[in-house]
């Protein structure tokens, strides 16, 4: 047998092999699962922004109402849970705005008039969700009349400086009015809240809330001097 020959029919019959239709198939579907490894990989390095688990987000439930308070104090709370990024509540004004708003009316029940103010709370759960960073839960605590507490971490000192809450500490002493309440006056308060597409994982599961406590005064013989509505007011007695 002529070796030459042998090696022409070698050639041959691997030229025939790797042009037949099931090669050309299995190479095909190689080629896709490669690229489909290379996007997958591209995938995962560009949601890190977002929880990384599968989590259902649900609307949560508040009940709205009036708080009375007289010359004293009283409290509430607003609890946010089962929110993922880009979770916020309707009034926020960005996110999914899907969310149920925390939102209650406080009349004041006093007989002598009285100077209002807030403190404002955020305290987390075990798990935080609140962060006092750019990265975890914003926080709006707002008055119809346009009096804005507090601004996604910040609240403003007498001086009107932001200053950051950090979780679990008081924004004291918040004026409500330059004006003082008499008897029957009422306000208010809506709550708004956002979590962030670039919060990190370590806020899934989390837990916040948010209290307010109202308090009153007599205004008489307590002049309020350089306060402004909307922040701390700490040149008269509260208590």
């Amino acid at each position: 047998m002529n070796p030459s020959g042998m090696v022409d029919k070698r050639s041959k019959m691997k030229s025939i092999s790797t042009k037949s239709p099931r090669i050309r198939k299995l190479l095909f579907g190689l080629g896709i699962t490669a690229a489909l490894a290379g996007i997958g990989a591209v995938v995962v390095g560009t949601t890190n922004a977002l929880y990384s688990a599968t989590q259902t987000s649900a609307t949560n439930t508040f009940n709205s109402g009036t708080v009375s308070v007289g010359l004293g104090s009283t409290s509430t709370t607003c609890a946010v849970t089962n929110m993922v990024p880009g979770d916020s509540s309707t009034g926020y004004g960005s996110g999914s705005q899907a969310l149920t708003q925390c939102n209650y009316k406080v009349k004041y029940t006093g007989s002598a008039t009285a100077w209002l103010a807030v403190d404002v709370a955020v305290n987390a759960g075990s798990t935080p969700l609140y962060t006092a960073t750019a990265d975890g839960l914003q926080v709006l605590v707002k008055t119809t009349s346009g009096v804005t507490l507090m601004n996604n971490t910040t609240f403003k000192n007498p001086a009107g400086t932001d200053t950051t809450l950090a979780a679990g500490a008081l924004a004291s002493n918040l004026l409500l009015s330059a004006s003082p309440a008499v008897t029957n006056d009422e306000f208010q308060f809506n709550i708004d809240y956002l979590l962030p597409l670039l919060a990190s994982n370590a806020t899934q599961g989390g837990a916040a809330s948010i209290t307010l406590t109202f308090h009153a005064v007599q205004s008489g013989n307590q002049p309020i001097l350089a306060c402004v509505a909307g922040r701390q007011c700490n040149t008269i007695t509260w208590s």
